[in-house]
């Protein structure tokens, strides 16, 4: 008799903690909520390219923050500022998006779009093939600089400098580790070239200029010599169905 009371108690008990631990999950549902995730922004990057390159590397102000934030939203807990709302953004307020925004700027157009994160940067090159990047990524809420990274390299590693920004940054949020699947892509995108990187970055800088069908037509051609190239893909499909709309 005692030992069925017993099995009896611990059968009770275990019911107990299952109901409990099934309530804490409930609890914490909401906050996993794709809405409560954090929403981050990038904002055009400052040419500070000095010399005969400053040109040809213009396209960079729109390609990087672009890429950045195509690396940052594999990780599946955080979302991204369309970049047309950014825009939006922008214009409504009358800043150059080609000029220096500084952390109060970037705190005032984060809290027009709803981020909780806003990203800012700037780009030089030595004029012998070396480039450096530098990312700030500024608390909305605060208007204060919190994190900063920075990638130094040869411009014919511009994706893997890209990719070391945007794991630098991923860092300091504190995001989980991708998934295999999200590494693998990562390390695609990496690998390009940098002739490759530079066309996405010009058919971005036709996007955000208004020349969709120029961006389209580059778009195309780039995935004509790199069909395997997954941020091309990835914008050539959101164009067209934009278009579609």
């Amino acid at each position: 008799m005692r030992r069925r009371c017993s099995n009896g108690r611990r059968a009770a008990i275990l019911v107990a903690t299952l109901v409990a631990t099934l309530a804490a999950g409930l609890v914490r549902l909401p906050a996993q909520r794709p809405e409560s995730w954090p929403l981050v922004g990038a904002l055009p990057f400052t040419n500070s390219v000095v010399g005969d390159e400053r040109v040809a590397l213009n396209p960079l102000t729109s390609g990087i923050p672009e890429l950045v934030l195509i690396e940052l939203s594999r990780n599946p807990a955080i979302r991204t500022v369309e970049p047309q709302r950014l825009r939006r953004a922008l214009a409504a307020q009358k800043l150059d998006a080609q000029g220096r925004l500084d952390d109060e700027a970037a705190s005032h157009v984060g809290r027009i779009v709803g981020a909780q994160w806003v990203i800012r940067g700037t780009f030089t090159g030595d004029g012998h093939g070396t480039i450096r990047i530098t990312a700030y990524m500024v608390d909305v809420a605060t208007g204060q600089l919190e994190h900063t990274a920075s990638a130094e390299g040869r411009q014919a590693n511009l994706a893997a400098l890209i990719g070391q920004l945007s794991e630098h940054l991923a860092h300091d949020m504190h995001l989980a580790d991708l998934s295999r699947e999200g590494r693998r892509a990562r390390e695609v995108t990496q690998k390009a070239s940098y002739t490759t990187t530079l066309m996405f970055a010009r058919a971005i800088e036709a996007r955000d200029a208004g020349r969709v069908q120029q961006a389209i037509s580059m778009l195309k051609q780039l995935l004509a010599d790199e069909p395997e190239y997954e941020p091309a893909q990835n914008e050539l499909t959101r164009l067209h169905s934009d278009r579609g709309r």
